[in-house]
């Protein structure tokens, strides 16, 4: 035990303790799982998603896009905790964090205009790194319907997975129209659609369904 500032104790955390050195580990109410259990890979799907969100941060020049994803970061760490229990008194996540996460959606579409085809990941560096968490969090939304047809999982955890790669899209559109740096679309290289042929010079997203290009904003 030591003291922290104001007088409180706190217990001191080891970093390493060698109960997990057989492939098992533990979670709250429940002992020697195996690393590999889906209940586990979902809790390290979010771990990674936090990790990804902190190097958005530590390259972002946003203010407001900082502030953000620092909510992001106390959201996953409650998801995490939801997670790695096995008891019901813990934190959730609830519709209040998925409403946020929405109207964050929403606040960012603002500067933006309308998605109508797919667009390449990359950009300006912070965007790149957007759409990289994107990519991650839909793994994490993955594992985590993986878990659930295993056992119950709260439906406001799946729902508001679902809006983090949602997020992560609109903000990296957000940080390359502000920065004045133009989307591009995929170019369908030697795909023949109808009397039609692509070539290395030519998108055909135009010959594409609209509802058909916007995976990333899937709701």
């Amino acid at each position: 035990m030591r003291k922290a500032a104001g007088g409180a104790s706190v217990c001191k955390m080891a970093h390493y303790t060698g109960t997990g050195d057989k492939g098992t580990t533990s979670i709250i109410g429940r002992c020697g799982i195996n690393k590999d259990d889906a209940r586990i890979e979902a809790l390290g799907g979010f771990d990674e998603l936090n990790a990804t969100v902190g190097v958005v941060i530590s390259f972002s020049d946003s203010a407001e896009t900082i502030k953000a994803l620092k909510t992001v970061q106390d959201d996953l760490h409650t998801a995490c905790a939801e997670l790695a229990a096995a008891v019901q008194n813990m934190p959730r996540i609830t519709e209040k964090h998925v409403q946020r996460v929405e109207g964050m959606i929403a606040e960012a579409e603002k500067y933006i205009e309308p998605q109508r085809s797919f667009v390449l990941p990359g950009g300006n560096r912070e965007a790149a790194l957007l759409h990289l968490a994107r990519t991650v969090a839909r793994r994490a939304e993955r594992q985590l319907v993986r878990l659930s047809k295993e056992t119950e999982i709260n439906p406001l955890l799946l729902k508001y997975s679902n809006r983090l790669s949602s997020l992560f899209h609109v903000l990296a559109r957000v940080e390359n129209k502000l920065s004045n740096v133009a989307e591009e679309n995929p170019k369908y290289n030697f795909w023949e659609h109808g009397n039609k042929k692509s070539n290395s010079e030519q998108s055909e997203t135009s010959y594409l369904s609209p509802n058909c290009c916007l995976e990333p904003l899937q709701k």
